[in-house]
């Protein structure tokens, strides 16, 4: 079962941290008040390690970004493929990253490190639910629905100009917002995510 609550509070905790709350989210903004916590592209690693992507996708599992975790010193290397090709976008690519950051800011790592730490330490989620939270994670941090109402988005094509998503992602996004309005009750988390906003835009 996804922990919806446990991660709108650890959305709007890292929202708190950050110097200023802005859309589309700075990933780097979000790294820097990560203190152990890095991120490097799938390019920038293959460079570091005299290896080329196609070796580095191998490495991770993935072709669009995976998170290592070092158990010993409780640290986290995000890679994120920066490349543009096969329709990986600027849009794309932010959700990588917000996945990623979902998978740390809910220690799915710290929880699964016995049993699912691969053969070269870096970690590739399979179990269903930790895909589906990072995914919610993700899609809240990126795009959080009160902000959508306090910048009256009213459709895809917005939430693509302000958060930044992709048109697939911002589709899907803006279908659940309209969702959202139709069913949701005002909460304090709510509330406060509106006035973090609103006092980073004085």
């Amino acid at each position: 079962m996804i922990r919806y609550t446990y991660i709108c509070q650890r959305v709007l905790d890292l929202y708190r941290l950050l110097p200023k709350l802005q859309f589309p989210i700075s990933i780097a903004d979000t790294i820097s008040v990560l203190p152990n916590c890095r991120i490097m592209s799938y390019q920038e690693f293959a460079k570091l390690n005299h290896c080329d992507l196609e070796q580095v996708i191998l490495l991770c599992e993935s072709k669009s970004g995976c998170t290592h975790y070092d158990i010993f010193q409780n640290r986290y290397l995000i890679l994120y493929n920066a490349s543009t090709a096969e329709n990986n976008n600027a849009g794309r690519q932010l959700w990588t990253c917000g996945h990623e950051i979902g998978h740390i800011q809910c220690e799915h790592m710290a929880q699964s490190v016995y049993t699912k730490l691969a053969e070269n330490g870096f970690q590739r989620i399979s179990d269903v639910q930790f895909e589906a939270e990072a995914d919610y994670f993700a899609a809240t941090y990126l795009c959080p629905f009160p902000i959508c109402r306090e910048l009256n988005i009213i459709s895809p094509s917005d939430i693509q100009k302000h958060f930044g998503l992709s048109t697939e992602a911002s589709e899907i996004r803006f279908q659940k917002y309209m969702e959202w309005r139709r069913s949701h009750r005002k909460t304090a988390w709510e509330n406060d995510i509106r006035n973090l906003f609103r006092r980073s835009t004085q």
